[in-house]
């Protein structure tokens, strides 16, 4: 089925036609392949973005990069339908599924943002990346003292604002929400992380045990927030297709709505664990610093 649906799908990039080519037997082994899909759409995106001198080229890689994984997240959405009504897998195996498979999506752009912000200057980044270095938020700021993250409560206000946002946006745009969803945090926080990263090494005794404390404590909260919006923004596309798709009296409307309340308590509920994780353990990590 997973191999029948690549060969037919557009992949909507040069990129995603060349992936399609991989054999891919198995989930695990398509997994790998978009996100490593993903992570080139970021790379040839920023790159690209660069090159013709594109003001805020940061922001106009996130919009190349959401726009090239379009196709991959209509394509997820499409084989989580064909497990469920098809093969006759259950919601919570066929919506499991898939929320690995986007959170890979969201893995390989975190890491290439990752790379972005390793290889570029930081005065290229503080030009190219104004609308996330010069914000002035928590979020934004590279101080990397206990005192930062111990706020849990103003990270779970932020946090439940941006869920519901990327809720409205994947309810309106579906797969193009949920690939912001993904862009735009990939982004932002990879950019910030690694700014403040790069920043505190310059005075640190040992940069390396800087790096590697800094993202112990800081990745489990990142992913949390990640898998958060993600869950959020499939809950949407799964209520925008049922509205428009079926009848309220129709069985399966009951079944569509079954996964959006699940998966839409999901996501808040992990929204507050990233918020409890981000004001316990991130401050308890970064007091060795």
């Amino acid at each position: 089925m997973l191999l029948k649906i690549q060969a037919s799908d557009e992949p909507g990039s040069i990129l995603g036609a060349i992936f399609n080519h991989f054999p891919a037997a198995s989930d695990g082994k398509w997994n790998i392949l978009i996100g490593f899909e993903a992570f080139l759409a970021v790379l040839i995106s920023s790159v690209i973005a660069m090159s013709f001198a594109i003001p805020q080229a940061g922001l106009a890689s996130i919009a190349l990069a959401c726009a090239a994984i379009v196709p991959r997240v209509n394509q997820i959405q499409r084989v989580n339908r064909d497990r469920i009504w098809d093969l006759g897998m259950s919601g919570w195996e066929a919506n499991r599924k898939s929320i690995i498979s986007v959170t890979i999506l969201f893995i390989g752009m975190v890491l290439a943002y990752a790379v972005v912000g390793l290889v570029l200057p930081q005065a290229t980044l503080q030009e190219q990346y104004t609308f996330i270095m010069d914000r002035g938020t928590a979020y934004t700021s590279t101080d990397l003292s206990p005192e930062r993250f111990a706020h849990g409560m103003t990270f779970l206000r932020i946090n439940t604002y941006v869920l519901i946002v990327f809720f409205i946006f994947a309810f309106i745009y579906r797969g193009l929400g949920t690939s912001m969803a993904l862009g735009w945090n990939a982004g932002v926080w990879a950019i910030t992380l690694v700014t403040a990263v790069k920043v505190n090494m310059a005075a640190a005794a040992s940069p390396i045990l800087l790096a590697l404390i800094a993202t112990v404590a800081l990745s489990p909260h990142v992913l949390l927030e990640g898998l958060a919006y993600l869950c959020g923004s499939l809950a949407a596309i799964f209520f925008s297709r049922g509205v428009t798709l079926y009848k309220p009296t129709d069985s399966r409307f009951f079944k569509v709505l079954n996964a959006v309340v699940v998966l839409a308590v999901v996501s808040f509920g992990m929204v507050i664990l990233a918020a409890v994780v981000e004001h316990f353990w991130a401050p308890f990590m970064l007091g060795f610093l």
